[in-house]
């Protein structure tokens, strides 16, 4: 397994745990709206790295979650077999990550 891309993982699930408990701890209704919870974290990282990023929630709420989009484009690739990864280096780094996530859940 790549050790970089299970490092990669590992810090970006520990660093997005950490904002998600700040945000159910602070802020009730994230607790019962994934998109709210969605929407604050990327709000926070916007704002961490000074990004120019406005979207009021309103609008924000019309797109499809983001584990919806993700979950349909494995389910196309990977039960229909449609549209499969043109670059290897994507179908490597989905492994990997796959493994990193399965080997070390209980880490994060």
């Amino acid at each position: 397994m790549d050790k970089k891309i299970t490092e990669y993982t590992l810090n970006e699930f520990k660093s997005t745990k950490k904002i998600v408990e700040h945000f159910l701890a602070t802020d009730v209704s994230c607790r019962n709206d994934d998109k709210l919870l969605t929407y604050k974290v990327f709000k926070h990282i916007a704002n961490k790295y000074n990004m120019n990023l406005y979207i009021p929630f309103e609008l924000f709420q019309v797109f499809p979650a983001f584990e919806t989009v993700k979950r349909m484009r494995a389910k196309i690739q990977n039960e229909e077999k449609k549209f499969c990864p043109t670059d290897l280096k994507v179908i490597e780094k989905r492994k990997y990550r796959k493994l990193a996530i399965k080997n070390n859940i209980y880490e994060i």
